[in-house]
């Protein structure tokens, strides 16, 4: 009985024995030449037995793609771990995180650009001036004026007494100001920057409004409305500035010109402050004609102008101050007497 052998299942047959015999001719010529033990692994005249495996129920092969499968997407990458640095190289030497965009240091503003009064500031970044004015103390000194306003198509008015109390050792001081910028309190020290103020009450109404500064923290904070600001080097609040001023002139009289800023902080906010140095001018004042420096203050249109004549002969003390407000109307403060700076010569 003749068993039919498909073709596919010939041709495989006939490939193994061709392999097999190849393979034993190998083993024969390694072992005449390199020893016997490949011979003896087939003893002479062995028969060689193949076991054909039953061929697939399909009568065709899978491809090679089919039998893969489909390809396998490609593996995603690990997620960051979010507040995980990665190992610096070793002697690299570690660098300080940048600081948030919010907090990077506002250039200052051009010449011609206005600057409003002490109020509130685009961001909380401030510009920082380290070292920029050298400062001295004034002498301690009690300023009296008298005030005078002017409203337009009337005659001027006298708005009563003004008064500057400035108390210091060299170290420490105490300022207490009533006048045309209102009833203010300043209390600190000095610094390499001139005045550092700790303390700043200013009264609005009946209504006490709080600031303090905290040095360690390098923050403003505002009591009253209840937020805060980052501090600068040479920060002054709303009265200390007067006497920074001052400071700045007598610690060096040519730090004087072209233009002065200051940061100044109020009751609910900070500010960068400008002041155009002008010419100097004799001010007429009870205590008799004083020379003094007049600087202006740049301000947007529309907001209240501060303009302060600071006496070189008097410890650059203050000795006439006015303010212009946008309804037209001005406040005129000009020194009546004063006790504890030097005379004029």
């Amino acid at each position: 009985m003749k068993i039919a052998v498909p073709l596919r299942q010939r041709r495989l047959l006939a490939l193994c024995a061709a392999s097999a015999a190849l393979h034993l001719a190998l083993l024969e010529l390694v072992a005449r030449h390199g020893g016997g033990a490949p011979s003896a692994m087939r003893p002479s005249g062995a028969e060689l037995r193949l076991r054909l495996v039953p061929p697939l129920p399909s009568t065709q092969a899978p491809s090679a793609r089919t039998a893969a499968g489909p390809p396998a997407p490609a593996q995603a990458a690990p997620p960051m771990t979010r507040g995980v640095a990665s190992r610096p190289a070793s002697n690299a030497p570690l660098r300080p995180p940048a600081p948030p965009a919010a907090a990077l240091p506002v250039a200052a503003a051009s010449p011609d650009t206005a600057v409003s009064p002490p109020g509130p500031t685009a961001g909380p970044a401030l510009v920082q001036m380290p070292g920029r004015y050298h400062v001295r103390f004034p002498g301690s000194a009690v300023l009296t004026y008298t005030q005078l306003v002017q409203r337009p198509g009337t005659p001027p008015t006298s708005a009563g007494p003004a008064r500057i109390d400035w108390h210091t050792d060299g170290r420490t001081y105490r300022l207490d100001i009533d006048g045309v910028t209102g009833r203010m309190h300043s209390e600190g020290d000095g610094g390499d920057a001139g005045i550092v103020p700790r303390r700043y009450v200013e009264q609005r109404g009946a209504d006490t409004l709080v600031t303090e500064f905290d040095g360690n923290d390098g923050r403003v904070l505002f009591r009253a409305g209840g937020g805060e600001a980052p501090g600068a080097i040479g920060i002054q609040d709303a009265a200390s500035l007067l006497l920074q001023l001052a400071g700045i002139g007598f610690g060096e009289p040519d730090q004087v010109a072209d233009r002065i800023d200051v940061v100044v902080a109020d009751s609910a906010a900070t500010a960068i402050v400008r002041f155009q140095v002008m010419d100097d001018e004799d001010v007429e004042t009870g205590v008799g004609r004083i020379a003094a420096r007049r600087l202006s203050q740049v301000v947007a249109p529309g907001q209240p102008r501060l303009e302060v004549w600071l006496a070189p002969a008097r410890d650059w003390l203050p000795v006439q101050l006015r303010v212009s407000r946008p309804d037209g109307s001005v406040v005129t403060q000009t020194l009546s007497g004063i006790e504890g700076a030097p005379a004029a010569p």
